[in-house]
């Protein structure tokens, strides 16, 4: 359902999926370009960041409009940002792109948002896919490489440690998991959640309930 304000909003997004800066102003209002805060340039042109692009979906959708339709105007790195501000207002510690060279012998890795909260490790893949419910073999698949993926990352104890710094030294679990837009409930692949990022918030308050029935490996930071 929109209205006056999540038509704007929508039009925010689109006009800076492939850039930051607002085109045609005159499509949105001044009260919505306020109600954002959305700075101008040295040319008085309005920039919308990354962050505020998170902000603006999050509202849309809070607004009831569909998510199918936030998906399209939304890029890769605005749903890693929103997976990792969703953990940061949790007291995690977050890096994104979290990245490992390949070569002829190792193999090359990249892990879209780690966070870490106390003795806990969060190795989360960021999947924005049109599927909803759990019955996809894609999902299965996701899960089992994220598991390989941070399996791998416990070999990247001193790069991981100075990107999450301070780090405690000590033992750490760590928790692969799959976020993803269209899935409705969590569930559990290979033993890797599958968590809706509109439940995240929820997820990661309640993980101590499903802490027990999640994949683990310990490492040490």
């Amino acid at each position: 359902m929109k209205n006056d304000f999540t038509s704007a909003a929508i039009e925010i997004l689109r006009q800076t999926k492939e850039g930051n800066i607002i085109s045609h102003e005159e499509y949105i209002g001044r009260n919505v370009l306020e109600h954002f805060g959305l700075p101008r340039d040295s040319e008085r042109r309005i920039i919308v960041d990354r962050e505020k692009r998170v902000d603006i979906a999050m509202a849309v959708v809070g607004k009831g409009v569909d998510i199918a339709e936030v998906i399209g105007l939304l890029t890769w790195k605005d749903f890693e940002g929103l997976i990792a501000t969703i953990m940061s207002e949790n007291g995690f510690r977050c890096t994104e792109s979290f990245r490992r060279r390949g070569n002829s012998s190792i193999r090359g890795m990249e892990i879209d948002v780690i966070g870490m909260h106390d003795r806990s490790v969060f190795s989360v893949d960021a999947k924005m896919w049109g599927i909803r419910g759990g019955k996809s073999s894609a999902l299965c698949e996701a899960a089992v490489k994220q598991k390989e993926r941070t399996v791998r990352l416990l070999a990247q104890r001193e790069k991981l440690s100075e990107k999450l710094r301070p780090v405690v030294p000590g033992d750490y679990e760590f928790f692969p998991i799959l976020v993803t837009w269209m899935v409705e409930d969590v569930e559990l692949y290979e033993g890797v959640p599958v968590v809706p990022v509109f439940k995240f918030n929820t997820f990661i308050l309640d993980f101590d309930t499903y802490r027990d029935l999640v994949v683990s490996y310990t490492g040490r930071l």
